[in-house]
């Protein structure tokens, strides 16, 4: 019970955190959405040139221990969880 409810709380951490990457053409906006401990999977809405969607991403840990999914044509970008920041709501 106490793992469940820390595993919520890590989940919520995450929440509507937003992450901004160019890909060499665009910029592009992360918002996670969902992030799953359990199913192993992230969530994130992709905001690039106008066009918003949502995707769900294998969650991965790199050789020292942190979050990342990858994005990509070809998945050749890591894009670590701890690089997003939480958006205030004013």
């Amino acid at each position: 019970m106490k793992e469940e409810n820390k595993t919520r709380e890590n989940e919520r951490m995450y929440y509507l955190s937003e992450f901004s990457y160019h890909d060499g053409e665009y910029d592009v906006t992360f918002n996670i959405v969902d992030v799953d401990f359990f199913r192993q999977t992230v969530t994130v809405a992709i905001s690039r040139c106008g066009q918003i969607k949502q995707d769900t991403f294998p969650l991965l840990r790199d050789k020292d221990s942190k979050l990342y999914f990858e994005y990509g044509l070809f998945y050749e970008n890591k894009i670590q969880l701890e690089d997003f920041k939480h958006i205030e709501e004013k």
